[in-house]
């Protein structure tokens, strides 16, 4: 399984994340910020401290209109709540924002959306006259569902792509924002909804997603999502999803199906997602976390297979004051992230399931036990419940361990090149040296 484009970034060894900034308060014509791109900033400092300056791409949500899922298909207002006293304007402040972050190690980019669209959005009256939203048989536009108090439809990629709206939409977002320069960027829920008037089929839509990726990657920019996309005929598969009551409304019939029955429809042209659902354990084991990665909605994958952390949830949980969430980021960092960097360099080989999970061999003797919680190498155990210590980097010259409970003694340290390390206590503010520890026969002692 091979990737379509060259990608700017590995995605299985960088850690990518999305952070809310703000949503609409439509009534007030305002927007409810939490998160201002001087704050983002400032955030975005503590993550590179916790992370010790590796690769990160930071998502911004709710950045453009009047924040979260305002404006869409249409994606070139700049969030106006977003700048502070002293700001020119929200686009000064975006962009010094994007510069300022290349310091931590961070790309920021946007979180985006094109499979829906509103009512209030201004090229609204063309996408209806062009059929690039769903329309009922009666060729009336389809209101799917009410969001945030407007009227929202989906996108027919057809139309959408083939009245050329969707490339000169596209331009005005990258004229507006760094998005070529990021070279990367987030678009939520693009899955397929077929159209009835005129009908379009899933392989229709697919082909037109696919031409809309392909042209986002003839500007130099790799496309992340938030599921796995392997839609069956009229999205009889998510009970849930508004678009199933929509069809069943306008008396279509409603095919079973299971979704292993689907090919992955995108796989090759978008390299990772959040939430990397629709997945079987042969999926895992056959398609290398470089073609497509993310984090697993199964738990019982999850638990073997680890994958990417979120972050965002982490902010909105607790509050901007990195002495609130700096525990919980390092936490998940070291206990999830840490674990996929590591096994994503290695070649997975063997699958066992068991009634509690999977047992999965990688490449040299790394054996991950999911209901142990437990990765060992040789035999010698590297991670073993809330107790890490991983290489962070693939040359193994930087570790981080970790204790959850807190552990005292001796280590196991894989591969480390050298005899002696000098040790550093992990904090929001940096790195306070804490020493030296010799190494012993592949071990290190350790007080954490």
């Amino acid at each position: 399984m091979e990737l379509k484009y060259r990608l700017n970034y590995d995605y299985s060894q960088t850690l990518w994340m999305k952070m809310f900034l703000a949503r609409p308060d439509f009534p007030h014509n305002c927007s409810e910020v939490l998160i201002t791109f001087r704050q983002a900033l400032e955030m975005i400092r503590v993550i590179d401290n916790l992370t010790q300056g590796i690769r990160k791409i930071i998502y911004l949500v709710g950045w453009q209109g009047l924040g979260h899922d305002d404006c869409y298909p249409e994606m070139e207002e700049i969030n106006e709540f977003l700048k502070e006293t002293g700001d020119a304007s929200a686009r000064k402040a975006l962009w010094r924002l994007f510069e300022e972050a290349k310091r931590y190690n961070t790309v920021v980019s946007f979180h985006g959306n094109l499979a829906d669209a509103y009512s209030a959005t201004p090229c609204s009256p063309e996408l209806i006259a062009t059929d690039s939203v769903l329309k009922n048989a009666d060729g009336s536009p389809a209101v799917i569902e009410v969001f945030n108090g407007r009227d929202a439809y989906k996108v027919s990629y057809k139309g959408y792509y083939e009245s050329g709206l969707f490339k000169r939409n596209w331009d005005r977002f990258c004229a507006a924002t760094p998005v070529r320069e990021a070279g990367t960027v987030h678009l939520d829920n693009f899955c397929i909804a077929q159209n009835l008037h005129p009908y379009t089929s899933v392989e229709e839509e697919s082909d037109a997603r696919n031409k809309m990726l392909d042209y986002i990657a003839s500007l130099g920019i790799d496309v992340t999502t938030e599921y796995t996309y392997r839609e069956l005929e009229l999205r009889a598969d998510s009970p849930e999803h508004p678009i199933r009551n929509y069809y069943a409304s306008q008396g279509q019939p409603l095919p079973d199906g299971d979704w292993r029955a689907a090919p992955l429809r995108t796989l090759g042209r978008i390299p990772a997602s959040w939430w990397t659902s629709n997945m079987t354990a042969q999926d895992c084991m056959q398609i290398p976390p470089a073609v497509y990665s993310g984090r697993l909605t199964d738990p019982k994958l999850l638990a073997a297979f680890y994958g990417a952390m979120h972050g965002e949830d982490i902010w909105m949980d607790k509050s901007i004051d990195p002495r609130d969430w700096g525990g919980e980021f390092l936490d998940q960092f070291c206990t999830m992230q840490l674990p996929y960097f590591y096994l994503n360099r290695h070649e997975r080989q063997t699958l066992t399931q068991t009634p509690a999970g999977y047992i999965v061999g990688f490449s040299d003797g790394i054996v991950s036990d999911g209901p142990k919680a437990e990765i060992t190498a040789g035999g010698k155990v590297l991670k073993s419940g809330g107790d890490v210590l991983l290489p962070l980097d693939r040359e193994n010259t930087v570790f981080i361990a970790y204790s959850r409970a807190g552990k005292r003694g001796m280590w196991e340290i894989p591969d480390a090149g050298f005899e002696k390390a000098a040790l550093a206590q992990i904090t929001i503010d940096g790195n306070v040296p804490a020493g030296e520890a010799a190494i012993i026969d592949g071990r290190i002692a350790l007080d954490l």
